[in-house]
């Protein structure tokens, strides 16, 4: 079950999972001092002048655990929670609050007990029947939650400030009837049309010695070089610091002895079936009144018991359009897969037995287990090589903190880059020349060139930058300034260049004769004479999405929504070359569609925007704070 939600929703964690890493590069600073606690008072990040402890830390971690494995129905190991980084998330859930915190006090934004209270008896989420359910009854779904009244108060409250600091930063934003009008006509205009493309070919241009110089003459600006600066850097990644750990067979046994659950699997059963439908209404199309339903399901029960082959009888009778084709194969499944009925059948089987007519929402079935596992932890072996690499990504994390912290503390304290590479072992290399705005491969970090630019030549920046390969840290060595460039260091990409502008010039004579063709005899046979391929879209298409192999854009979306139903378009710039359109036919706007839901467009428009304001805001505002890790006791609690 957990396995089939996460392939169900694997965007959103996707998503999810992404901006809980990108929070943790842009706010880890590995800087921290003045700690000594190691209780779970122990500070375990500062946010500015805020504490997050390690006390408070765990408590959300453990509620955060609990909601995952309650939205997965228990079915999701130790393992699992660390590949969706709760640990991260919930850190950064904390970090967070504390950053809203200080924009509030930044711009005296308070929420006293009054309104506290008054929340609690006007929301409708504290009402039943339209009054306040009471404190009694609030205390109550509490106790039953396992959360405490001053948890509960301190929650609502956070709530209520972060609504007053977005209220204040957003409530400014308006959405025009014209932005609605373009985003009902983006969701809901469709069109199925025929077009020709006719592809750019650089590769078939060639360009003259003469002809690159007289470009670049022409371009001498286009092709100058901008002020670029050249970096030391030291890079820690992965394959650097794994050499530096060590893992012995004593310390993976121990893993594994004290780590049982995560290797556990569960109990399973292999099971085929033969499933007879029952209407869920007496108008539905699909499926037959109960009683003829459970008939048929008899006869097929009847069949089994006496021998008929089952995998010929549940392709025969089954109505399982998924299971059928396969003689009514489900595969294995743990317990919690199935709906209840069928599951407790299932596991009541031994394997080869059918069981009697069971009722479930979707109909009667015959069920036959073919196999079954009993639940078992897997021996030592097969799992050796899992605990190790386990255990070399926590020491390596482990590692990469520490030299992390280490190397910032040292440059902070004047030591120069080489000198901490050559100390540490680790290698400092020389960059090529970066211009401003550019990202290069291994410093591929946009904030990473920006402080490149600010800095003074032999300057060193002591906080690392999260990069592809793990974290680097630079220093300027070398500024080259603004300079003209000479024919010589830019002649490759003069002549790409010319390459292609002819090539598209080409592709939009072609294009403009298709166009004269076609009028007078068909897109088809146009694309025939002048070797080209006529195609269509399979289905009608909406704006924004790409049309067929043209791909998308605003030049396209353009012309060919806006041409009326069998009318050939002008060449069209499209990625790769130029393409003719011709409409086959079209979902239109309709305004009087439009007019009935403007306002629900414009509401949810304005909201949007809302919540994109408020994030860039947040984001803003954590460059102002100073978010510190104590790296002991970071350690020690993502370790435990």
């Amino acid at each position: 079950m957990a396995l089939g939600f996460m392939r169900r929703h694997r965007r959103w964690l996707n998503i999810s999972l992404g901006l809980v890493i990108a929070a943790f590069i842009i706010l880890y600073i590995p800087a921290f001092s003045g700690v000594t606690e190691r209780g779970a008072g122990a500070t375990l990040v500062a946010v500015g002048p805020l504490p997050i402890t390690v006390g408070e830390y765990q408590k959300a971690f453990l509620r955060t655990r609990e909601m995952y494995q309650s939205l997965y129905q228990g079915r999701l190991d130790n393992e699992a929670l660390k590949r969706l980084g709760l640990e991260e998330q919930t850190l950064q859930t904390l970090i967070d609050e504390r950053v809203l915190q200080l924009e509030a006090q930044r711009l005296g934004i308070k929420v006293d007990d009054d309104t506290v209270r008054q929340r609690l008896a006007t929301s409708p989420e504290f009402q039943e029947d339209g009054r306040f359910m009471g404190a009694d009854e609030i205390r109550r779904r509490l106790d039953m939650r396992g959360i405490s009244v001053a948890d509960f108060e301190e929650d609502l409250r956070r709530r209520i400030l972060r609504e007053r600091v977005a209220s204040l930063i957003t409530d400014g934003v308006m959405v025009s009837a014209k932005e609605a009008e373009d985003e009902f006509r983006r969701r809901n205009e469709q069109i199925k049309a025929e077009y020709v493309m006719v592809p750019a070919e650089p590769g078939a241009v060639t360009v003259g010695e003469a002809d690159v110089r007289a470009r670049f003459e022409a371009n001498k600006d286009r092709y100058a070089f901008p002020e670029r600066r050249v970096l030391s850097y030291l890079l820690l990644d992965v394959p650097t610091l794994q050499p530096r750990v060590t893992v012995t067979e004593v310390e993976e046994r121990a893993y594994y002895e004290a780590h049982q659950d995560e290797f556990r699997q569960d109990e399973q059963v292999c099971a085929s079936h033969v499933l007879i439908k029952v209407k869920a209404t007496p108008e539905a199309a699909e499926g037959h009144p109960d009683e003829e339903a459970r008939k048929l399901a008899q006869s097929a029960l009847d069949q089994a018991r006496a021998g008929a082959d089952f995998a010929a009888l549940a392709g025969k009778m089954s109505e399982d359009q998924g299971s059928a084709p396969q003689g009514g194969a489900l595969g294995c499944f743990p317990r919690g897969r199935m709906v209840p009925e069928f599951e407790n059948a299932a596991f009541s089987l031994k394997a080869g037995e059918t069981s009697d007519l069971v009722k479930t929402q979707y109909g009667y079935h015959v069920i036959r287990v073919t196999s079954r596992t009993e639940e078992s932890v897997p021996a030592f072996g097969p799992v050796k090589d899992r605990i190790h690499q386990t255990l070399v990504t926590q020491r390596v994390r482990s590692l990469l903190e520490e030299q992390l912290q280490g190397i910032s503390e040292a440059l902070r304290h004047g030591k120069a880059l080489d000198d901490v590479g050559k100390e540490r072992g680790f290698p400092v290399q020389k960059s090529a020349p970066v211009a401003r705005g550019a990202v290069t491969p291994p410093l591929s970090s946009p904030a990473l060139v920006a402080r490149a630019f600010e800095l003074k030549r032999g300057e060193t920046e002591p906080e690392p930058f999260p990069v592809a390969a793990g974290y680097a840290f630079i220093s300027l060595q070398e500024v080259q300034p603004p300079r003209p460039a000479e024919l010589k260091e830019v002649q490759d990409k003069v002549a790409a260049d010319l390459r292609e502008e002819k090539a598209l010039e080409a592709a939009r004579l072609r294009a403009a004769d298709l166009k004269a063709r076609a009028d007078a005899a068909g897109l088809e046979k146009a694309a025939g004479t002048l070797g080209l391929v006529r195609k269509e879209t399979p289905a009608l298409v909406s704006r924004g999405q790409p049309l067929a192999d043209l791909g998308t854009s605003a030049a396209l979306d353009e012309v060919a929504y806006a041409l009326p139903e069998n009318t050939l378009s002008d060449p069209i710039r499209v990625p790769g070359g130029w393409a003719v359109v011709r409409v086959l036919e079209k979902k239109a706007f309709d305004p009087a569609a439009f007019e009935k839901e403007k306002a629900s467009l414009i509401a949810t428009l304005r909201q949007q925007r809302k919540d994109e304001l408020f994030r860039a805001y947040m984001q803003e505002a954590r460059k102002r704070v100073t978010v510190q890790r104590n790296a002991e006791a970071f350690r020690r609690v993502m370790t435990s």
